[in-house]
């Protein structure tokens, strides 16, 4: 926070850009000042230099939310999204380029306009690579999700959905669990090959059952893996959900190959 003086107000529990502009323009024509001058007030009011540096404040404590309606967002894939409700479409508009958008599923893909509980609290922050406006109003955007994120709150009242967010990485269950199982890093690591290696072959079937072309990479990461695969897998929302709120790569293989197995016995 860039503060001025001392602040005369505080902001209110879920400050945004639009009521802060309704209070500089009640503020203008309450007192018979210009625009500009009711913003620079109010900014100094709230301690802050001017009314850019507010504005800069309030802004970035939040990253606009699409809702995904039958669909979980994964990191390191790519998701083209077609977009035709309001909210979500002026998300959109609101993006800069390279600036974060954070994708969370729906519980209920049939909702027009979720409530903060119809929404999972993790999703994925991702940047639009490509963004298209069709001529009848909607939108196509290309996602590529880069990391995970929990919206620890959540503001709907605007004119689109915004989210203020937690990153959720990673904690490797087998390293937590070392010395209790007594295993090395090198066996740590040499049952994480082998069960990338079991979901390799395991795919092989999957995909040739279900007639369906995947390009198996080398990839050796668990983490990365694991995602790439989960995108792919034909499971429910809540179970795709499931994966991406597992914080541990591994265990994540393992659910995955329990999916791909179960797949095999029908």
């Amino acid at each position: 926070m860039s503060a001025s003086k001392e602040p005369r107000k505080r902001l209110p529990n879920n400050p945004s850009e639009e009521n802060l502009r309704k209070q500089a323009k009640r503020l203008a024509k309450e007192g018979g000042l210009q625009l500009a001058a009711a913003q620079h007030r109010l900014a100094t009011e709230y301690g802050y230099r001017n009314w850019a540096e507010l504005i800069l404040a309030v802004a970035s404590e939040f990253v606009p939310v699409i809702p995904l309606r039958g669909l979980v967002a994964f990191p390191h894939e790519v998701y083209p999204i077609y977009v035709a409700r309001q909210k979500s479409v002026s998300a959109i508009d609101a993006v800069a380029a390279g600036s974060p958008i954070l994708l969370l599923a729906q519980r209920d893909a049939t909702v027009a306009e979720p409530s903060p509980t119809g929404m999972y609290e993790v999703g994925t922050l991702g940047v639009i690579v490509e963004r298209d406006r069709l001529p009848d109003g909607t939108a196509k955007i290309i996602v590529e999700g880069r990391r995970r994120a929990r919206a620890t709150r959540l503001v709907f009242d605007q004119t689109f959905y915004k989210a203020e967010v937690e990153e959720v990485a990673d904690t490797e269950r087998l390293n937590i669990q070392a010395l209790d199982v007594g295993l090395s890093v090198g066996d740590q690591a040499k049952r994480a090959r082998t069960l990338i290696y079991s979901v390799h072959s395991a795919l092989l079937s999957y995909f040739a059952r279900n007639r369906t072309a995947f390009p198996l990479t080398e990839i050796e990461n668990p983490a990365v893996f694991s995602y790439v695969i989960a995108h792919h897998l034909k499971i429910e929302v809540a179970e795709q959900q499931a994966l991406l709120e597992c914080i541990s790569p591994v265990e994540r293989l393992e659910r995955v190959l329990g999916y791909l197995e179960a797949a095999k016995a029908k």
